[in-house]
């Protein structure tokens, strides 16, 4: 007699018992998803108040800064400009011109100014080659000036 009720039934009561179970676990996932959207709310609450506080504070921080500079009313002054020529580049450029490296090749290597590469070749030729010899002017003002024994053709 079990088995004549019984077997019929058991599908409808798996289903039965399936389906109460898939509710129940629907709801506690419901019940969750609430909590976390809660949760992500509350979070999201709290940043937009941080947002917002970080803000304000940029803003007073240009409103001081604009006061400062107009308090000074003045820029802040330019870097210094970086030495173009040290003791150590002047020697990299006398030891490669006495290699036979042209005054642009040395310019290009040492990234300077063909310029300054001429000048300190001038000067060093100047140093080691002819001294300076002292005239008198003619008007016999007192001044006297100083010039070449030898013209520098460079």
């Amino acid at each position: 007699m079990f088995e004549r009720y019984f077997i019929p039934i058991a599908p409808y009561l798996f289903l039965a018992v399936g389906l109460s179970l898939f509710l129940y676990i629907f709801g506690l996932l419901k019940r969750e998803i609430h909590h976390l959207r809660m949760r992500l709310g509350q979070r999201e609450a709290q940043q937009d108040a941080a947002a917002h506080v970080l803000l304000v504070q940029v803003e007073e921080m240009r409103a001081e800064l604009r006061d400062a500079e107009e308090r000074t009313a003045q820029l802040v002054p330019p870097a210094p400009p970086r030495s173009g020529l040290n003791l150590n580049m002047r020697t990299q450029v006398l030891r490669m011109f006495r290699h036979g490296e042209a005054q642009e090749h040395i310019a290009s290597r040492l990234g300077l100014p063909r310029n300054e590469v001429a000048l300190v070749l001038k000067v060093h030729k100047l140093a080691a080659d002819g001294p300076l010899v002292e005239t008198a002017t003619a008007s016999g003002s007192g001044r006297e000036s100083l010039t070449l024994a030898d013209p520098l053709t460079f």
